[in-house]
């Protein structure tokens, strides 16, 4: 077996051949996001196809197409798709979502996403990895632009993934895009500390009618114990220990 196999209750996740490694941002992504009336589910840069997993899991009603640019990822989310349950409800796809969309993914359309979004100015000497972490050629604006286009029906949505400190500026992109946020949680690591990441829901602006719903969700507790609210979250997917 893979030092770099991760396993989860109803599958597991070899990242030994990607760039992007399984991590907490795809785990809050995959438990978070609201699958709920979801047909067809669009995994933008899906890497090891850690979340197309479990999208698969979380919604049986629905078939899911993962989609990334890289050969080594695709290769290692169709090795994962296969050694799963759901290899008959998963497609994989080696291309440039920013041009290509699975044409079967049509509305009921939920689009989810742990899209590249650092702007440190020190890149990794990785250039792979660095293409995956800093998003030069895909990152929340293009991700953002291509739900502008593809969410196109009242039950259509987008869920993503961000740094906190970007929270103005995507608010600013959602408007330039004629998007809507319907549900946000700020993520920090315990109380007193400053929020690190934000997980959105969106949907298109015209069939928002709705105030948008706010959370906060702390990952431990003052004695660094992990908190009940991510436990209940994530606890369909992590083992017991």
């Amino acid at each position: 077996m893979s030092i770099d196999m991760f396993r989860f209750k109803e599958f597991s996740i070899d990242d030994s051949e990607c760039a992007m490694k399984v991590g907490t941002d795809g785990v809050l992504l995959g438990s978070w996001a609201d699958v709920e009336g979801a047909m067809n589910i669009v995994d933008a840069g899906c890497g090891s196809g850690l979340i197309s997993l479990m999208m698969a899991q979380r919604a049986p009603q629905a078939r899911i197409y993962g989609v990334d640019i890289d050969r080594d990822a695709v290769k290692c989310c169709q090795s994962n798709v296969d050694s799963s349950q759901w290899k008959n409800r998963i497609e994989v796809f080696q291309n440039d979502i920013t041009s290509f969309f699975p044409d079967k993914a049509s509305s009921p359309l939920l689009i989810v996403s742990n899209p590249p979004f650092f702007n440190e100015p020190l890149r990794s000497p990785d250039t792979i990895r660095a293409l995956a972490r800093h998003g030069e050629e895909f990152g929340i604006e293009s991700l953002l632009s291509l739900g502008a286009q593809y969410l196109v029906m009242p039950g259509d949505s987008m869920a993503f993934i961000s740094p906190y400190g970007r929270k103005d500026e995507i608010e600013w992109l959602l408007s330039c895009n004629r998007l809507a946020s319907r549900r946000m949680t700020s993520v920090f690591s315990k109380r007193g500390k400053k929020a690190l990441r934000i997980l959105w829901q969106v949907m298109p602006e015209r069939y928002m009618n709705t105030r948008c719903v706010t959370e906060n969700l702390y990952i431990r507790n003052e004695d660094n114990e992990y908190s009940t609210s991510y436990k209940l979250l994530t606890y369909p997917f992590y083992l017991d220990k």
